[in-house]
């Protein structure tokens, strides 16, 4: 885990975005303009690993369709990966799991 918060692998496949801690108005700024740099210098699918997250809030929300927006304009496409259980609730009750995919989880994760 990084220090900043998030990190980023690129690959002929696509990127994956790791991103940790607290998701909300004091940190979405910031990270906006990371997921927006993967999205526009990137290729393949966009992967944000959303595994260490502890919080997300409306801001945060609103900055993940915001990012899957610009992905779909770029013709590329964004899957969140190791989507805790509590933001998984937060995503079907607000609808937006209808917006913003998410990887199953593999048969052997417990």
């Amino acid at each position: 885990m990084r220090d900043d918060g998030y990190g980023d692998v690129r690959n002929r496949v696509g990127t994956i975005m790791q991103v940790s801690g607290r998701v909300d108005t004091t940190t979405v700024s910031e990270l906006r303009d990371r997921l927006h740099s993967a999205v526009d210098g990137g290729i393949g699918v966009l992967i944000i690993d959303l595994g260490d997250v502890e919080l997300i809030d409306a801001t945060g929300l609103a900055m993940l369709v915001g990012t899957h927006r610009r992905a779909m304009r770029a013709g590329r496409e964004l899957v969140l990966r190791g989507t805790p259980p509590r933001i998984t609730r937060l995503l079907a009750a607000t609808g937006l799991d209808r917006v913003l995919h998410s990887e199953s989880p593999s048969p052997t994760a417990a």
